[in-house]
């Protein structure tokens, strides 16, 4: 019987958030490191980007037991010639904790020194970029978050998959009071956690949203698999990929194109997935209250706008906003196919099983 989001689990956030890091911790993964994981990945539950939240934990913890990917990395962070620009070597440590600690990286030098860029290479899938755009304006800086990711969309004109979805994410602050302002978006039509989410819920897709090995639409997810996403907005998606591409690939010396491997199905070696981070403090333009002074003029005139029939005008991150309080206040969703994957790699960890809410 297919499955299907009316068979579901509710789950206490806090609760999941403690499932993942026992069950990290049981492959060798140092609890500081499982905490970040953790918290990557049930902050994008939270928000509704369920694509990149605890369905992505059994690849993690999958790629670790087969050795591809380092529980306890030892990574190398590097500065040449401009004290502005860092690279890291992630050591194939987990993405979340590589890219975090890449992060954190960037504000400390834009706190020090009004912009921080910084590169990574051998890396691996790090859950949603926004969640680190998050915590990086949640200190008062911007932050641009891009990365690279196994061949899912061809190039413009092309059948066969050569670029990633490669998504970019932004963060802007808004003061220590606002909840800051986030976008997060792959340079696909649609992420490709969302073409493999339905195929392991055995649901179709819209016809717009990739094509086949053959190079036609198809609806069929299993089908979109083997061929290729579309990229958003036609040849516009296919140029930001791949400027994604360089910055986040070429640039830190990461691997390009077919040279990131699939964590699916590829466990001949690392992925060796890059990411680019870049850090901006606003109090280098003047005082961080003018910048937020002036964001707040921006909101009020975004909201006055006349919205179209049924609709109403929202800034980006709204949605996500909403979905995060109901979320924390309700509990998280876990449909059941991922809640039985979820238990069935506890128990083959040694792991405490997740338990639904009362």
């Amino acid at each position: 019987m297919p499955s299907s989001y009316s068979e579901i689990f509710i789950v206490s956030p806090m609760d999941l958030t403690r499932f993942v890091e026992k069950l990290l911790e049981q492959v060798r993964v140092p609890h500081d490191d499982a905490a970040i994981t953790a918290h990557v990945l049930v902050e994008a539950d939270l928000c509704g980007r369920r694509t990149h939240g605890v369905s992505r934990l059994s690849l993690y913890v999958n790629r670790i037991r087969r050795g591809v990917i380092a529980p306890n990395p030892v990574m190398r962070f590097r500065q040449d010639q401009f004290p502005v620009l860092m690279s890291v070597d992630g050591d194939n440590g987990l993405g979340p904790v590589v890219a975090w600690r890449a992060m954190e990286e960037a504000v400390r030098l834009s706190e020090d020194l009004g912009v921080g860029i910084v590169t990574v290479k051998r890396s691996n899938h790090a859950g949603a970029m926004s969640v680190y755009c998050e915590e990086a304006a949640s200190r008062g800086h911007i932050l641009m978050a891009l990365t690279n990711s196994p061949p899912g969309m061809a190039p413009w004109g092309g059948r066969t998959p050569f670029l990633g979805t490669n998504p970019m994410a932004f963060g802007i602050p808004r003061g220590s009071a606002a909840v800051p302002i986030i976008v997060d978006l792959a340079t696909s039509v649609v992420a490709r956690g969302n073409i493999i989410q339905a195929a392991r819920l055995r649901q179709p897709i819209p016809p717009e949203w990739a094509i086949d090995e053959n190079g036609y639409p198809t609806t069929d997810p299993e089908a979109a698999l083997k061929g290729a996403v579309l990229p958003m907005a036609g040849a516009k998606g296919y140029a930001l990929a791949f400027v994604v591409e360089i910055l986040s690939g070429v640039l830190s010396g990461s691997g390009v194109g077919p040279g990131v491997k699939n964590p699916y199905n590829d466990f001949s070696g690392a992925s060796n997935v890059g990411h680019f981070f870049c850090a901006i403090n606003p109090a280098g333009l003047g005082s961080r209250d003018e910048f937020y002074a002036r964001i707040q003029v921006l909101e009020e005139g975004i909201y006055q706008v006349p919205s179209t029939p049924g609709e109403k005008v929202r800034l980006p991150g709204d949605r996500a906003l909403r979905q995060r309080q109901d979320s924390q206040q309700h509990g998280i969703p876990v449909d059941r196919d991922l809640f039985q994957e979820l238990n069935t790699l506890a128990e083959a960890c040694e792991a405490p099983r997740l338990t639904p809410m009362r």
